[in-house]
């Protein structure tokens, strides 16, 4: 199959510029940016660049918040003994220890479970239940989870549970019948911004013991609800800017001690940026989840003693390098087979793997995706009933794979989803017609192989100066629903290459624009890909003219911009490239 294509769009703007750039006293260029964000006035720019936290909203803002309270204030008379009932991802080990922490303070010491993730699958489930009534349980709660645990409540209520649910997930038609349902998304008028399921046990502890003159245990706990929001790709606009930005502006010596400790074996010292939340630390606890059980990251925010808690950490980094070996395995096996089909046609991807462990198919779904930009699921032998497959698909924008699934419904088992991702079971002898089901309806609504690429602002490189690259700077931090601005720079000139890195992977580039600026980048995709095209448009000559650093080759980029943390000097950041003539 064909790699996907890119179309690059221009970011439209419109907006005081003039008066933002008067009275804010930012440049013209970033001034810009933020017009095509929308933050188009003003007053808009300074509350979106100086958040003072009036965004955050209390818990007495969630439904059910005080019958919540109520229901734990009864069982702490009655000394009823509580369970919390989490999930195996980072939201649901970090709500699982906010909610366990929480309650150890108002006096009530709960016990939890978290589900494994191929024998219990999602959730509470009814052996859970079950497990509850035989440990003498009175009060079940669920963190990151239950509000679509319509039959499980039913059970749990039929023998005589008290169930609180908190949750931050779209409720299906009907709602369980808890004692009590805190989810912001039962309340359409909700006037709070979407958070993660942490977030959501945080509040209605700082709720709970505010109740008690316990004050401030949000607050004290923002570094771990900055990971949980990021690593659950929450928008980081609104409360969850607000709670990353205090998460990571917190000292690290004043960090919760186990993640303190995580951060320590992964190598972070100061300064972290939202990446790190998200793609060092955060994988380090969902490798648990992945590979066995969740709960030693739950005992890692646990743990007081630093020798301790650098033995958990060291654990879990230990976990995702094998995760991350696994991964990176079966992407490569994925790549391989679906590259030998030799398709032209931007076909939705329904990979079977041999040897993938299921609890990887969505990160290896996502790679494939981003790869050939086309909706991407993966199936694997599922452990328990060996004759049926189950994984989990990743979608591109333009198409909803849920609503494909339901068009395919009749040849599965189970599946659930939304418009971006879904996980599915099926029998492994109904692959091919599912297959075939699953293309024919994208083919009918679906439109894949090509990707949008949005600019920010088109620059010349005299314009990137430090002043302009420490406003951007106050954007961050970066992810979903506010994305690290993408500037382009037209018929750049390659005046030099050379390669860096384990097996010389990486290049660098000298640049010059069509001003005569000159500058500094590095490209982290493939080197021997980057040469190819360069060769294949301009002829072996102007590559050796490159090296040489005579370069006279053209080249359109994206990229973004920063300081070189060796040489201090401003340096580009090529995301995504084009050679005149060539089509990507």
């Amino acid at each position: 199959m064909k790699i996907k294509k890119e179309k690059w769009v221009i970011k439209r703007r419109g907006g005081a510029m003039e008066d933002m750039v008067s009275r804010l006293g930012i440049t013209p260029a970033f001034a810009r940016i933020l017009c095509g964000r929308g933050y188009d006035s003003a007053e808009k720019a300074a509350a979106f660049l100086y958040p003072d936290g009036a965004e955050l909203k209390t818990a007495e803002a969630l439904p059910d918040a005080d019958r919540f309270c109520a229901f734990l204030f009864q069982a702490k008379e009655r000394g009823q003994k509580v369970r919390v009932i989490g999930d195996y991802d980072a939201d649901g080990v970090t709500a699982t220890f906010l909610m366990t922490e929480g309650l150890r303070r108002f006096g009530i010491e709960a016990d939890y479970r978290i589900p494994d993730r191929v024998s219990d699958g999602y959730g509470i489930s009814i052996g859970m239940v079950e497990e509850a009534v035989s440990d003498g349980i009175g009060v079940i709660i669920t963190v990151d989870n239950g509000i679509a645990a319509v039959e499980q409540v039913r059970y749990a209520k039929e023998k005589g549970l008290i169930v609180l649910i908190t949750d931050h997930h779209e409720p299906q038609e009907e709602l369980p019948a808890a004692d009590a349902v805190v989810d912001f998304k039962v309340n359409p008028d909700y006037p709070g911004t979407p958070v993660s399921g942490a977030v959501v046990a945080a509040k209605l502890m700082d709720c709970l013991l505010g109740k008690c003159g316990q004050e401030g245990f949000l607050y004290e706990h923002m570094e771990i609800l900055a990971l949980s929001t990021v690593a659950d790709v929450m928008e980081l606009t609104g409360e969850n800017r607000v709670i990353v930005k205090t998460g990571l502006a917190k000292p690290m010596d004043r960090w919760n001690p186990g993640l303190r400790a995580l951060a320590a074996a992964n190598g972070l010292k100061t300064e972290p940026k939202a990446y790190s939340l998200g793609f060092v630390l955060a994988p380090c606890i969902n490798a648990l989840g992945r590979l066995k059980k969740a709960d030693p990251g739950v005992a890692l925010l646990a743990e007081q003693d630093e020798t301790e808690a650098m033995k958990l950490a060291e654990s879990l980094v230990a976990a995702n390098s094998v995760r991350k070996e696994m991964t990176a395995k079966a992407i490569e096996d994925a790549c391989r087979e679906i590259d030998a089909r030799g398709e032209e046609e931007a076909l939705p991807i329904v990979y079977v793997s041999v040897d993938c462990h299921e609890s990887i198919a969505g990160i290896v779904a996502g790679k494939l995706r981003e790869r050939y930009y086309v909706p991407a699921i993966v199936l694997c032998k599922s452990e328990d009933s060996p004759e049926y497959l189950k994984g989990s698909g990743r979608s591109i924008e333009e198409y909803n794979i849920f609503e494909g699934l339901q068009s395919c419904s009749q040849y599965l088992t189970k599946y659930g989803g939304h418009a971006q991702a879904c996980g599915l079971t099926l029998p492994a002898e109904s692959v091919d017609a599912f297959r075939e089901a699953f293309i024919k309806h994208f083919r009918s609504v679906g439109e894949g192989g090509t990707e949008k690429l949005v600019i920010d602002l088109v620059m010349h490189f005299s314009d990137l100066s430090e002043q302009f690259i420490t406003e951007m700077g106050r954007m961050e931090p970066f992810g979903k629903g506010n994305a690290r601005p993408v500037l382009a720079s037209r018929n750049v000139i390659v005046r030099r290459i050379s390669h860096f890195g384990r097996s010389i992977r990486y290049t660098r580039l000298l640049l010059e624009d069509d001003m005569g600026s000159g500058i500094s980048a590095v490209y982290f995709g493939s080197s021997d890909e980057f040469v190819r095209e360069m060769k294949e448009q301009n002829g072996k000559d102007a590559v050796d003219e490159a090296y040489a650093g005579r370069g006279r080759v053209p080249m359109h980029i994206l990229y973004s911009a920063q300081k070189s943390s060796y040489s201090g000097e401003i340096e580009l950041t090529v995301e995504h490239y084009q050679f005149p003539g060539i089509s990507r």
